[in-house]
């Protein structure tokens, strides 16, 4: 008889909540009929939630085609996984191969490979939308078959939408909870971590998700967020309930800067 285990992200994601999952679960309301997170990265805290209804969304259609797959047909994308060797030269091979041509089960392991064997993992796309992370170089396996399966698992009856926060959350009530996890407003400095499309989110648009929040509360619908702890984040959601929680960030290259504080925003108690 084989054993039932409990799905793990099969991506590595920037911001990533691996190691926050369980904490923010946790901090969740008990409960709403169904969970929505327009945010969709490394799917921690939804594996984590494992909710009966939930509608996840992102503008990273390469992403959100390959959770699709791995929902529709994870043998397939298994069997393509299990034919790609973890050399420079494969990887520079799938690398350079554009990825809208294939069809879905292709793309998805082309992306699932791309991100495992990549440079710290690290998904960051051009001003074409054209991946570009060198090679890693780790001595590793890039997936695990029983894993891939109960990811598959969890994914069934989850509505994917390739669409902005505003669009994903069009049609959400106020029983319904919402997790957001937009990339995060910058604590000083430079990176281009966030770079998950070929555009960037940035001021202007964590202003309007804040807009969208406050409009959510005042229709009686709970939400989460998660964010940067800066002046601006909680001037943006004055009012509302902070918590503070520690995380790490793995990708960070300085490993005295992978410890961080970020807030836990919600409107309810």
């Amino acid at each position: 008889m084989s054993t039932v285990i409990a799905p793990r992200p099969i991506l590595k994601w920037a911001g990533g909540k691996q190691g926050l999952a369980k904490q923010l679960v946790g901090l969740f309301p008990d409960g709403f009929r169904t969970y929505y997170e327009p945010f969709f990265g490394g799917g921690s805290v939804l594996f984590t939630l494992r909710p009966g209804r939930a509608v996840v969304g992102d503008l990273n259609h390469w992403l959100l085609d390959t959770y699709r797959a791995v929902r529709d047909d994870p043998a397939g994308v298994a069997r393509q996984l299990d034919g790609m060797a973890n050399t420079k030269a494969e990887y520079e091979r799938i690398r350079a191969i554009a990825p809208e041509g294939r069809g879905l089960v292709e793309r998805a392991a082309q992306f699932i490979y791309l991100n495992k064997t990549c440079f710290r993992g690290l998904f960051r796309v051009n001003k074409k939308g054209r991946f570009n992370v060198p090679y890693g170089a780790y001595d590793r396996r890039y997936y695990d078959p029983a894993n891939l399966e109960a990811v598959a698992g969890c994914l069934q009856g989850v509505e994917i939408r390739a669409t902005d926060f505003e669009s994903c959350l069009a049609d959400v009530q106020a029983d319904d909870f919402v997790y957001l996890d937009p990339p995060y407003f910058k604590q000083g400095g430079y990176s281009d971590f966030d770079r998950y499309t070929p555009g960037k989110f940035r001021e202007p648009d964590h202003a309007r998700l804040a807009a969208l929040c406050r409009k959510l509360d005042a229709s009686g619908v709970r939400w989460a967020l998660s964010n940067s702890d800066t002046p601006h984040v909680r001037e943006l959601f004055d009012g509302f309930r902070l918590t503070t929680l520690t995380n790490r960030r793995d990708i960070n290259l300085d490993a005295r800067s992978r410890t961080i504080s970020e807030l836990l925003i919600t409107n309810y108690a």
